[in-house]
């Protein structure tokens, strides 16, 4: 009697159905997200990505992803199926016979979800034929041809390397970073490989630098040429100018808020045009003002000792204008005392002559 499992097979299908078991646990909720509708040939190559991770989620009568209609090999040959696999899905993708029931419905579900993508599209018309039959694997191959044969792999490589050609950094914005500038010729480099052209890494480095016209830039182009290492790698030449722009525009914000410890933040542009007629010693004010504002530890220790002193004058400066406007008003507010009156006149003696003359013209009246 021949044994139909083995021990180590019998390990791997418990090994499937436990991972079948987290799988379903782990999706129980998940909803997979469909891709933009394709309404541009142009942008085949991002529609075909967000096609095939859609595809790899989506379980059908299969019981593995629909992705398995639109595979390359139509037949499973005896090497296809020898061949090593990641897991379980991608065996059963490789290797299940394209005919039977499991076949004709997972392809027909497949034919739905592709044509709602594409029929408000230039794409519709090249998968229109299939429509009476559903037959989704002879659509989507029919439209991956139409998209990427010879006409379209030359006019995709010319579009890549036009934007490499085109791309340029003349420094950081906000509308355009060098981060974005990266990202532009990264993807122009993902097209080319995509389409198994060939592009030496001395070459992009080279069309890196030619796009930079940053002068600030200008020295880290000539280490970079000056460096094999650099040279020869896309990746360390644009992590290392990276990393320069970044440093830079952190040292430029630092200076700027050290210059501004010592000078008039409104003072430009047009708030400049409407102090033109303070005074010097108005200015002079301003700047103490500003120097004696509070500082936070890291600030502090960021400063000069220089600057550290002369923030330490316009303090005691300010301290002492302070007291001395407080005397001032204090001298304003205090009502003078009220005035002492005049002390009475002295009353003169009378004396014995004057008496009697008095009393002679008394007599007399």
């Amino acid at each position: 009697m021949r044994l139909l499992f083995t021990g180590q097979e019998m390990v791997a299908a418990m090994t499937r159905l436990n991972q079948e078991k987290l799988r379903v646990a782990s999706q129980d909720d998940d909803t997979p997200k469909k891709p933009k509708p394709l309404e541009s040939l142009t942008k085949w190559e991002t529609f075909w990505e967000e096609w095939k991770s859609f595809t790899g989620r989506v379980r059908g009568a299969a019981m593995c992803p629909i992705a398995w209609i639109h595979r390359e090999d139509e037949t499973v040959t005896p090497a296809i199926y020898a061949a090593v696999y990641a897991d379980h899905d991608a065996r059963l993708m490789a290797t299940t016979i394209m005919r039977g029931g499991w076949f004709e419905l997972d392809n027909a579900r497949a034919y739905d979800e592709f044509k709602a993508l594409v029929l408000k599209g230039p794409g519709w018309s090249f998968i229109k034929q299939y429509d009476r039959t559903k037959n989704g694997r002879a659509a989507i191959l029919a439209l991956k041809r139409q998209c990427e044969g010879t006409s379209a792999v030359q006019t995709r490589k010319a579009i890549a390397y036009s934007k490499i050609a085109t791309a340029r950094y003349s420094g950081q914005k906000r509308q355009f970073t060098f981060d974005q500038y990266v990202e532009m010729h990264q993807e122009a480099h993902n097209t080319l490989a995509d389409l198994q052209e060939t592009v030496p890494e001395n070459k992009k480095v080279t069309d890196f630098l030619s796009g930079i016209t940053d002068p600030r830039l200008m020295n880290a182009k000539d280490l970079v040429l000056g460096d094999p290492v650099k040279l020869q790698n896309f990746e360390a030449c644009q992590q290392y100018l990276k990393t320069l722009v970044y440093n830079k525009a952190t040292q430029d914000k630092h200076e700027r808020n050290i210059s501004g410890l010592i000078t008039d933040p409104k003072g430009g542009g047009k708030n400049n045009n409407k102090k033109r007629g303070k005074s010097d010693s108005d200015k002079a004010s301003t700047n103490k003002d500003i120097l004696v504002r509070n500082y936070t530890k890291e600030e502090w220790f960021k400063l000069s000792k220089e600057q550290r002193e002369r923030v330490k004058e316009a303090h005691n400066a300010k301290k002492g204008r302070k007291e001395e406007q407080a005397r001032q008003a204090a001298a304003v507010a205090t009502p003078p005392p009220p005035p002492v009156p005049a002390p009475p006149a002295p009353t003169a003696l009378l004396g014995p002559a004057s008496m009697l003359i008095g009393s002679e013209m008394m007599h007399r009246q």
